[in-house]
Protein backbone atom coordinates (compact mmCIF):
# COMPACT_ATOMS: atom_id res chain seq x y z
CA UNK A 1 0.00 0.00 0.00
CA UNK A 2 3.02 2.40 -0.07
CA UNK A 3 3.40 5.21 2.51
CA UNK A 4 -0.25 4.33 3.37
CA UNK A 5 -1.82 2.42 6.67
CA UNK A 6 -5.11 0.92 7.22
CA UNK A 7 -6.67 2.79 10.41
CA UNK A 8 -9.42 1.51 12.56
CA UNK A 9 -11.23 4.59 14.37
CA UNK A 10 -13.98 3.32 16.69
CA UNK A 11 -16.56 5.65 18.78
CA UNK A 12 -16.86 5.46 22.54
CA UNK A 13 -17.36 8.14 24.95
CA UNK A 14 -13.96 8.58 26.66
CA UNK A 15 -11.77 10.94 27.93
CA UNK A 16 -9.85 10.76 24.62
CA UNK A 17 -10.53 12.48 21.18
CA UNK A 18 -12.04 10.09 19.06
CA UNK A 19 -13.32 10.39 15.52
CA UNK A 20 -16.80 10.83 14.18
CA UNK A 21 -17.56 10.53 10.49
CA UNK A 22 -20.30 12.71 9.96
CA UNK A 23 -20.42 12.67 6.00
CA UNK A 24 -21.26 15.52 3.64
CA UNK A 25 -21.03 16.74 0.21
CA UNK A 26 -17.27 17.63 1.14
CA UNK A 27 -17.78 21.25 1.15
CA UNK A 28 -17.43 22.98 4.42
CA UNK A 29 -18.83 26.08 2.95
CA UNK A 30 -22.56 24.83 2.70
CA UNK A 31 -22.50 23.67 6.20
CA UNK A 32 -22.78 19.71 7.83
CA UNK A 33 -25.26 17.62 6.15
CA UNK A 34 -25.48 15.40 9.38
CA UNK A 35 -28.33 13.46 8.30
CA UNK A 36 -29.42 12.23 12.02
CA UNK A 37 -32.92 12.83 13.30
CA UNK A 38 -34.47 11.87 16.47
CA UNK A 39 -35.73 7.88 15.95
CA UNK A 40 -39.48 7.03 16.27
CA UNK A 41 -40.42 6.01 19.79
CA UNK A 42 -41.35 2.78 18.00
CA UNK A 43 -37.59 1.74 17.32
CA UNK A 44 -36.62 3.89 20.56
CA UNK A 45 -38.09 1.31 22.75
CA UNK A 46 -35.83 -1.60 21.24
CA UNK A 47 -32.75 0.59 22.02
CA UNK A 48 -30.22 1.81 24.64
CA UNK A 49 -27.15 2.38 25.81
CA UNK A 50 -24.36 1.07 27.49
CA UNK A 51 -22.83 2.18 30.68
CA UNK A 52 -19.16 1.08 32.03
CA UNK A 53 -17.60 1.98 35.21
CA UNK A 54 -19.72 4.97 35.10
CA UNK A 55 -19.86 6.58 31.38
CA UNK A 56 -21.24 6.01 28.50
CA UNK A 57 -19.74 3.59 26.06
CA UNK A 58 -22.10 2.38 23.14
CA UNK A 59 -25.59 1.61 21.98
CA UNK A 60 -27.25 -1.48 22.07
CA UNK A 61 -30.01 -3.26 20.50
CA UNK A 62 -33.23 -5.48 22.47
CA UNK A 63 -33.52 -8.16 20.39
CA UNK A 64 -36.58 -10.59 19.66
CA UNK A 65 -35.88 -13.88 20.50
CA UNK A 66 -37.29 -17.28 18.82
CA UNK A 67 -40.15 -18.81 21.37
CA UNK A 68 -38.11 -22.19 21.37
CA UNK A 69 -35.34 -20.79 22.82
CA UNK A 70 -36.65 -17.45 24.51
CA UNK A 71 -37.01 -17.72 28.77
CA UNK A 72 -38.69 -15.37 30.35
CA UNK A 73 -35.98 -14.68 32.62
CA UNK A 74 -33.81 -13.41 30.11
CA UNK A 75 -33.84 -10.28 27.51
CA UNK A 76 -30.47 -9.88 25.45
CA UNK A 77 -29.33 -7.11 23.35
CA UNK A 78 -26.68 -6.56 20.97
CA UNK A 79 -23.70 -4.27 20.75
CA UNK A 80 -20.39 -4.24 19.54
CA UNK A 81 -17.72 -6.13 20.99
CA UNK A 82 -14.93 -3.39 21.36
CA UNK A 83 -17.65 -0.79 23.71
CA UNK A 84 -16.59 -3.35 26.42
CA UNK A 85 -13.30 -2.72 26.60
CA UNK A 86 -11.53 0.46 27.54
CA UNK A 87 -9.64 1.96 24.09
CA UNK A 88 -6.54 3.15 25.57
CA UNK A 89 -5.60 -0.31 27.57
CA UNK A 90 -7.98 -2.38 25.83
CA UNK A 91 -9.04 -4.16 29.34
CA UNK A 92 -12.65 -5.34 29.62
CA UNK A 93 -14.71 -2.66 31.52
CA UNK A 94 -15.69 -4.02 35.18
CA UNK A 95 -19.42 -3.25 35.31
CA UNK A 96 -21.63 -2.65 32.66
CA UNK A 97 -25.30 -1.58 32.73
CA UNK A 98 -28.16 -1.35 29.86
CA UNK A 99 -30.01 1.62 30.05
CA UNK A 100 -33.22 0.99 28.05
CA UNK A 101 -34.01 3.92 25.94
CA UNK A 102 -30.99 5.63 27.04
CA UNK A 103 -32.65 6.79 30.38
CA UNK A 104 -30.01 7.77 33.20
CA UNK A 105 -31.89 6.27 36.15
CA UNK A 106 -33.00 2.88 34.76
CA UNK A 107 -29.87 0.76 34.22
CA UNK A 108 -30.22 -2.93 34.41
CA UNK A 109 -26.82 -4.68 34.90
CA UNK A 110 -25.25 -7.45 32.49
CA UNK A 111 -25.99 -11.32 33.17
CA UNK A 112 -23.61 -13.42 31.06
CA UNK A 113 -22.36 -12.20 27.58
CA UNK A 114 -21.73 -14.73 24.72
CA UNK A 115 -18.42 -15.85 23.27
CA UNK A 116 -16.68 -13.91 20.75
CA UNK A 117 -13.69 -13.79 18.95
CA UNK A 118 -13.10 -10.12 19.21
CA UNK A 119 -9.66 -8.91 20.13
CA UNK A 120 -8.92 -4.98 21.21
CA UNK A 121 -5.03 -5.85 20.42
CA UNK A 122 -4.73 -7.48 17.30
CA UNK A 123 -3.36 -5.16 14.64
CA UNK A 124 -5.80 -6.63 12.02
CA UNK A 125 -7.96 -3.78 12.02
CA UNK A 126 -10.08 -5.53 9.41
CA UNK A 127 -10.36 -8.83 11.11
CA UNK A 128 -11.07 -7.14 14.30
CA UNK A 129 -14.16 -5.61 12.79
CA UNK A 130 -15.04 -8.66 11.74
CA UNK A 131 -15.50 -9.51 14.79
CA UNK A 132 -16.45 -6.49 16.78
CA UNK A 133 -20.61 -8.38 17.81
CA UNK A 134 -21.85 -9.41 20.99
CA UNK A 135 -24.47 -10.39 22.96
CA UNK A 136 -25.27 -9.80 26.06
CA UNK A 137 -28.13 -11.26 28.26
CA UNK A 138 -30.07 -9.05 30.83
CA UNK A 139 -30.43 -9.35 34.77
CA UNK A 140 -34.05 -8.04 34.48
CA UNK A 141 -36.21 -8.44 31.27
CA UNK A 142 -37.24 -5.72 29.08
CA UNK A 143 -41.22 -5.07 28.50
CA UNK A 144 -40.77 -4.59 24.93
CA UNK A 145 -40.69 -7.49 22.25
CA UNK A 146 -37.64 -6.62 20.68
CA UNK A 147 -36.26 -6.29 17.11
CA UNK A 148 -35.70 -9.22 15.06
CA UNK A 149 -32.10 -10.30 13.08
CA UNK A 150 -32.46 -10.37 9.62
CA UNK A 151 -29.87 -11.79 7.33
CA UNK A 152 -28.01 -9.11 5.44
CA UNK A 153 -27.98 -8.91 1.95
CA UNK A 154 -26.42 -7.29 -0.40
CA UNK A 155 -29.18 -4.89 -2.23
CA UNK A 156 -31.00 -3.23 0.79
CA UNK A 157 -31.86 0.44 2.29
CA UNK A 158 -30.68 1.03 5.68
CA UNK A 159 -31.17 3.03 8.83
CA UNK A 160 -28.44 3.61 11.89
CA UNK A 161 -30.24 4.27 14.87
CA UNK A 162 -27.60 5.19 17.55
CA UNK A 163 -26.71 7.60 19.99
CA UNK A 164 -25.79 10.78 19.57
CA UNK A 165 -23.81 13.06 21.71
CA UNK A 166 -24.55 16.37 19.85
CA UNK A 167 -28.29 16.00 20.80
CA UNK A 168 -27.87 13.74 24.16
CA UNK A 169 -30.38 11.23 22.31
CA UNK A 170 -30.66 8.17 20.15
CA UNK A 171 -31.02 9.75 16.91
CA UNK A 172 -32.01 7.50 13.44
CA UNK A 173 -29.31 8.34 10.62
CA UNK A 174 -31.36 8.44 7.45
CA UNK A 175 -30.79 8.37 4.13
CA UNK A 176 -27.64 5.76 4.34
CA UNK A 177 -25.92 3.96 1.05
CA UNK A 178 -24.34 0.49 1.35
CA UNK A 179 -20.66 0.18 -0.30
CA UNK A 180 -18.45 -2.06 -1.86
CA UNK A 181 -14.72 -1.35 -1.36
CA UNK A 182 -11.33 -3.59 -2.81
CA UNK A 183 -9.45 -1.93 0.43
CA UNK A 184 -11.65 -2.84 2.79
CA UNK A 185 -12.92 -6.20 1.67
CA UNK A 186 -15.07 -8.38 4.00
CA UNK A 187 -17.78 -10.93 3.52
CA UNK A 188 -18.42 -9.91 7.42
CA UNK A 189 -18.77 -5.96 7.02
CA UNK A 190 -21.83 -3.36 5.95
CA UNK A 191 -19.85 -0.61 4.72
CA UNK A 192 -21.94 2.09 4.90
CA UNK A 193 -22.16 6.19 4.84
CA UNK A 194 -24.99 6.60 7.67
CA UNK A 195 -23.72 9.66 9.90
CA UNK A 196 -22.70 8.24 13.26
CA UNK A 197 -20.51 9.77 16.39
CA UNK A 198 -19.08 9.00 19.28
CA UNK A 199 -21.90 6.53 21.54
CA UNK A 200 -23.21 5.24 18.11
CA UNK A 201 -21.06 2.05 18.45
CA UNK A 202 -23.03 -1.14 18.79
CA UNK A 203 -26.28 1.22 17.18
CA UNK A 204 -28.33 -1.02 15.15
CA UNK A 205 -28.22 -1.00 10.81
CA UNK A 206 -31.91 -1.53 10.17
CA UNK A 207 -33.79 -2.55 6.72
CA UNK A 208 -35.84 0.37 6.50
CA UNK A 209 -38.37 -1.87 5.10
CA UNK A 210 -38.84 -4.42 7.80
CA UNK A 211 -36.81 -2.40 10.42
CA UNK A 212 -35.41 -5.48 11.01
CA UNK A 213 -31.50 -5.48 12.18
CA UNK A 214 -29.06 -6.30 9.78
CA UNK A 215 -25.97 -5.22 11.57
CA UNK A 216 -24.48 -3.46 13.96
CA UNK A 217 -22.32 -0.67 14.05
CA UNK A 218 -18.34 -0.71 14.83
CA UNK A 219 -16.91 2.42 13.76
CA UNK A 220 -14.71 4.30 10.60
CA UNK A 221 -12.60 2.54 8.33
CA UNK A 222 -9.78 4.84 7.48
CA UNK A 223 -6.69 4.78 5.13
CA UNK A 224 -4.18 7.22 6.48
CA UNK A 225 -1.27 8.90 4.78
CA UNK A 226 2.37 8.00 6.60
CA UNK A 227 0.45 6.67 9.77
CA UNK A 228 -0.74 9.96 10.49
CA UNK A 229 -4.28 9.77 11.49
CA UNK A 230 -5.86 13.55 10.92
CA UNK A 231 -8.95 14.48 12.10
CA UNK A 232 -11.92 13.38 9.70
CA UNK A 233 -13.61 17.25 8.63
CA UNK A 234 -17.35 17.38 9.34
CA UNK A 235 -19.51 16.56 6.20
CA UNK A 236 -16.47 14.83 4.13
CA UNK A 237 -17.15 12.68 1.25
CA UNK A 238 -17.67 8.91 1.80
CA UNK A 239 -15.43 7.33 -0.28
CA UNK A 240 -15.32 3.18 0.05
CA UNK A 241 -11.38 2.96 -0.13
CA UNK A 242 -10.03 5.69 1.96
CA UNK A 243 -13.27 7.22 4.31
CA UNK A 244 -16.16 4.85 5.32
CA UNK A 245 -18.15 3.70 8.04
CA UNK A 246 -18.93 0.28 8.97
CA UNK A 247 -21.32 -2.68 10.50
CA UNK A 248 -20.09 -6.43 11.60
CA UNK A 249 -23.48 -7.89 9.28
CA UNK A 250 -25.75 -10.43 10.45
CA UNK A 251 -25.20 -13.51 9.00
CA UNK A 252 -25.94 -17.52 9.46
CA UNK A 253 -22.77 -17.48 11.84
CA UNK A 254 -24.41 -14.52 13.94
CA UNK A 255 -27.74 -16.20 14.26
CA UNK A 256 -25.92 -19.50 15.03
CA UNK A 257 -24.30 -17.90 17.93
CA UNK A 258 -27.29 -16.55 19.31
CA UNK A 259 -28.79 -20.58 19.40
CA UNK A 260 -25.95 -21.27 21.13
CA UNK A 261 -26.04 -18.62 23.78
CA UNK A 262 -30.17 -18.80 23.94
CA UNK A 263 -29.57 -22.29 24.59
CA UNK A 264 -26.64 -21.98 27.21
CA UNK A 265 -28.80 -19.63 29.60
CA UNK A 266 -31.88 -21.93 29.28
CA UNK A 267 -29.89 -24.69 30.21
CA UNK A 268 -27.77 -22.45 32.97
CA UNK A 269 -31.18 -21.19 33.85
CA UNK A 270 -32.73 -24.67 35.27
CA UNK A 271 -29.17 -25.64 36.96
Amino acid sequence: MGDYTLMFICFMLTSTSLMAAIFGDGNSANGVEDQRVPAPDHLIKSLGTIFCDGQLRGTAAHIRIPPSYAHKKHSIIVSAAHVLYHAGTSVAYKKCVYRPQGKRLSGIDFDKISRHNFSPLTNNKIQQADHDIVFISLKSPLSDPGLNLQIAQNEVSVHLIGYNEDQDNISISQHCNLYTSAQFASNYLLLHDCDAGRGASGGPLVDVKTKSILGVHGGTLLLAKNNNVATIPRGALPNAEELINQGRKIDLGTISELKRFTAYLSKDFQH
